[in-house]
């Protein structure tokens, strides 16, 4: 019996590693990403939301679903057509069960909020096919969501 576990499930076992490994998605990435999702937003900001003090009013939410935190360094969030791009920063950790909000405009970041910190110009156009996605270190698309 020890021989045909030798055989089969060593090289088995062998092969998942190799192929989590070579997959492109870190560990944190794949734990993270069944966890972590759009929960809502507003696209449409009160106001001219091309102007600086209206951009916080357009923004999407993210949520951890999960019972533990979660790194999301390298992960992305862009518009339909990728014209604009947010990099969540370099260690930036959502607690369990924590709702992240990320502004257009500018603001001092959190654990709850992030900012895109844009002066002029609105993200988000206020009209269909208009949505967010949410993309792992990897590009792996984990959610999207728009209001239309």
């Amino acid at each position: 019996m020890n021989h045909v576990r030798r055989l089969f499930i060593v090289p088995f076992a062998a092969f998942a590693i190799a192929l989590g490994v070579l997959g492109g998605a870190s560990w944190s990435d794949a734990d993270a990403a069944s966890c972590v999702r759009f929960s809502g937003g507003r696209f449409d900001a009160p106001g001219n939301d091309n102007y600086a003090q209206y951009l916080n009013g357009e923004y999407v939410k993210f949520k951890n679903y999960c019972s533990t935190s979660k790194v999301l360094t390298g992960w992305k969030v862009h518009d339909y057509a990728k014209k604009h791009v947010y990099a969540i920063p370099s260690g930036f950790r959502i607690g369990a069960g924590v709702t992240v909000t990320l502004y257009s405009g500018k603001g001092t970041r959190t654990s709850t909020r992030l900012y895109w910190n844009r002066t002029y110009g609105a993200v988000w156009n206020n009209a269909p096919p208009e949505r967010a996605y949410l993309r792992t270190s990897a590009g792996t698309l984990m959610s999207s969501w728009s209001s239309y």
